[in-house]
């Protein structure tokens, strides 16, 4: 059984969370000063590692340099983006191979 005062408290924690969500921070500290931004806000294709010349590396299309960004961004799904790169080039080779020795 939760008690009353606990109940009140994850609610005002949950009011706080809310509060710092919706200004851009995901950290709910009680000092202002050491909430920080997602690490994605405010980023768009253009500051993305996988962006060059208007063209997704990744989905291999087109993007406007100020187009949001996608989960490929974090860098904990980097190595992901760089599988999904490493792939197509393969597909692009095989095809190749397959021509070059249909002749």
């Amino acid at each position: 059984m939760v008690a009353k005062g606990s109940t009140q408290l994850e609610s005002e924690w949950l009011v706080r969370l809310k509060e710092a969500y919706d200004a851009g921070y995901y950290k709910t500290e009680t000092d202002l000063t050491r909430q920080e931004h997602f690490p994605w806000q405010n980023k768009t294709c253009r500051h993305c590692p996988f962006w060059a010349n208007s063209i997704c590396r990744v989905h291999a299309e087109y993007r406007a340099a100020t187009s949001y960004t996608c989960a490929y961004f974090d860098d904990s799904n980097h190595e992901a983006a760089l599988d999904v790169i490493r792939e197509r080039q393969m597909q692009g080779y095989r095809r190749w191979w397959d021509w070059f020795n249909s002749r």
